[in-house]
C-alpha cells in the first residue's frame, strides 16, 4: 500500500511540473507577443506612418516623449520574453513550439485589443489615426465622438487584435485536446 501512495505521489509530482513548464511557456510567449506587438505598434504607426503618437493630448515635446517611454516599455517586455525563451531552451520540449506561438499570438492579439478598446474607445489616449480628423490635431481631443472619420481604423484595428487573439487561443486549447501534457 505504502508503494502505492509513493507511486501516486511521484505522478501528481511530475504532473505538477509540467503543468508549471506549461504555464511557463505560455507565459514567456504572452510577453513575447506584447513585447512584438507593442514593437511594431511603435515603429510602423508611431514613427514609420506617423498617425499616431502613445498620448496626443500635450506638446510636441510631451508626445515624443511618451513615444520614447511607450518603445522603451515594448522593447524591454520584448527583450525579457526572448531572454526567457534563452533560458527554458534546456527545460522546454520541442512539443512546446506551439504553445509558444499560441502566447505569442494571444499576447500580440490581447494588446492590440486592450490597445484599441482601452486606450483608445476608453481612455482617449490615442487613436489608430489621429490625422484623418482636424479636431484631433487642433484641440487634443482625439475621442471617437469627436473623430468619427478614425471609426474604420478603430474597427479594423480591433477586428485585427480579436483575430490573432482567438487564433492564440485556439491554437493553445488544441495544444491542450491534443496532448493534455504538452510538454511530455
Amino acid at each position: 500500500m505504502a508503494t502505492h501512495n509513493t507511486h501516486d505521489e511521484r505522478t501528481l509530482q511530475e504532473f505538477q511540473t509540467k503543468r508549471r513548464l506549461a504555464r511557463s511557456v505560455l507565459f514567456t510567449g504572452i510577453l513575447t507577443g506584447i513585447g512584438v506587438a507593442g514593437f511594431v505598434d511603435e515603429t510602423l504607426f508611431h514613427q514609420l506612418l506617423q498617425w499616431h503618437t502613445f498620448y496626443w493630448a500635450t506638446d510636441e515635446h510631451g508626445r515624443i516623449l511618451s513615444d520614447g517611454l511607450f518603445h522603451l516599455f515594448s522593447t524591454l517586455l520584448l527583450l525579457w520574453g526572448l531572454v526567457r525563451v534563452w533560458q527554458g531552451r534546456t527545460r522546454w520540449k520541442e512539443a512546446s513550439g506551439s504553445l509558444i506561438v499560441a502566447g505569442i499570438l494571444m499576447g500580440a492579439g490581447g494588446f492590440n485589443l486592450y490597445d484599441g478598446l482601452i486606450q483608445h474607445a476608453l481612455l482617449h489616449v490615442h487613436l489608430v489615426n489621429e490625422h484623418v480628423c482636424n479636431a484631433a490635431m487642433t484641440h487634443g481631443n482625439n475621442s471617437l465622438a469627436t473623430c468619427p472619420q478614425d471609426i474604420p481604423y478603430e474597427i479594423v484595428w480591433d477586428s485585427v487584435g480579436f483575430l490573432v487573439l482567438a487564433i492564440g487561443f485556439f491554437l493553445w486549447r488544441r495544444s491542450r485536446h491534443d496532448d493534455p501534457d504538452p510538454l511530455s
